[in-house]
């Protein structure tokens, strides 16, 4: 296929420009796992979003359904637009931010680009028609931010989301499915070339718009494809982070207002905190009692989501397709 060679060339060929942006702008962060904290961009999730953009627009042109393909092109976009937004104010109020990730969901629903019959595993085919456009709206904010709340090291992002578009692109193929297998193909070109500059240690981070547009395009993607069932499946650890983070700090909060960090640095290695009103994530768990590389964290990050990746995968093959 065209468009995913062509995502990988660009994203690859985009990266490095939107690193000299990310510094000229002073789009910048702070790598606080790392002992001398170094400045790196929070650009690279631009030249995600334009290498997608401009594959998902060639798949348009080359006969590809114009309602799908904006069905899936606006909501990355949309998304991808509050992240940037978020990148350059440095933050936007947490409770605002999930109604404006309503906006993604809002297009697609205008758009038509929906079957309101989810297939449930023992249960079979369902008829959901009031209550599956509020599923919609509401599965933007919680994919985003979920997949948002994963981005905290070298990689992570897109390691942990690697996984979600290789199971989608298995039961598009396994349907024929054209349009998901070739929107799975394009996000998994974009996350592999951006990994070529954001895996450890990273020379640029993705952006609040480059995690918030990848979980749109899950969104997109599960919505779309009607993979509901997998979907969630595959992106329980995205989600249980997210949950144990509002749960633990008691809401949504700033980041800012927090006392304490969930990893403390000590040398080289991170470790769990042990402050109980740290923020509880995958990451502090994966390291509490424990001292580990930022690199094997992020490898037992993407060991997880293969697992329930795999699991999706069975589920699908096994209990919604036999219906």
């Amino acid at each position: 296929m065209l468009e995913p060679l062509l995502t990988l060339i660009l994203v690859l060929v985009l990266t490095p420009l939107f690193i000299r942006v990310g510094f000229k702008l002073g789009l910048t962060g702070v790598d606080l796992h790392k002992l001398e904290k170094p400045i790196i961009p929070k650009t690279g999730g631009l030249a995600i979003i334009v290498g997608v953009a401009v594959a998902v627009v060639l798949y348009g042109f080359l006969g590809g359904d114009p309602v799908l393909v904006l069905a899936f092109l606006l909501p990355l976009l949309a998304a991808g637009l509050i992240g940037f937004v978020e990148d350059v104010r440095g933050e936007i109020n947490p409770k605002l931010k999930p109604l404006l990730l309503i906006i993604p969901g809002a297009f697609l629903l205008v758009l038509g680009a929906y079957v309101p019959r989810p297939v449930l595993p023992f249960i079979g085919g369902t008829r959901l028609y009031r209550i599956y456009p509020v599923m919609v709206l509401a599965a933007y904010p919680v994919v985003c931010n979920a997949v948002n709340s994963l981005d905290v090291l070298n990689g992570s992002m897109a390691f942990t989301s690697l996984p979600f578009f290789m199971v989608s692109s298995i039961i598009a193929y396994l349907r024929g499915d054209g349009f998901i297998l070739t929107m799975s193909l394009v996000m998994l070109a974009a996350l592999l070339s951006f990994l070529f500059y954001n895996n450890y240690p990273s020379r640029v981070f993705a952006g609040n718009s480059g995690s918030l547009a990848v979980g749109a395009s899950m969104a997109s993607i599960a919505i779309i494809g009607r993979i509901e069932v997998a979907a969630i499946i595959a992106l329980l650890p995205h989600i249980m982070n997210e949950m144990h983070v509002i749960f633990s700090i008691g809401g949504l909060k700033s980041a800012k207002t927090l006392r304490s960090r969930p990893i403390e640095i000590v040398g080289e290695m991170l470790t769990a905190s042990k402050d109980r009103d740290a923020p509880i994530t995958l990451t502090r768990m994966i390291t509490a009692g424990v001292r580990a590389g930022e690199r094997d964290v992020v490898k037992a990050l993407a060991i997880l989501t293969i697992f329930t990746a795999v699991l999706a995968l069975l589920t699908d093959l096994l209990l919604v397709e036999a219906w």
